[in-house]
């Protein structure tokens, strides 16, 4: 049996590089420009749903007698 893995030839968790220790800094990295693209991107989103939402026409007071009346 190989050193750092188990009976099945699965990697132990002494085998693992972040395990007992912090992350390597090139994985620190990584996961720090993954939230924040994925926190720009979430503004993003909101700014242009914002920004192109639709409300709606607004309702006229057109009186009861002027309304056209479908059957």
């Amino acid at each position: 049996m190989k050193q750092g893995f188990d009976e099945n030839a699965e990697p132990t968790l002494s085998r693992m590089d972040d395990y007992g220790k912090k992350a390597p800094k090139e994985k620190r990295e990584i996961i720090k420009w993954v939230i924040v693209s994925g926190l720009v991107l979430g503004v993003f989103y909101a700014m242009a749903r914002y920004y192109f939402w639709d409300a709606g026409e607004k309702e006229l007071n057109v009186p009861q007698e002027q309304k056209i009346r479908h059957y």
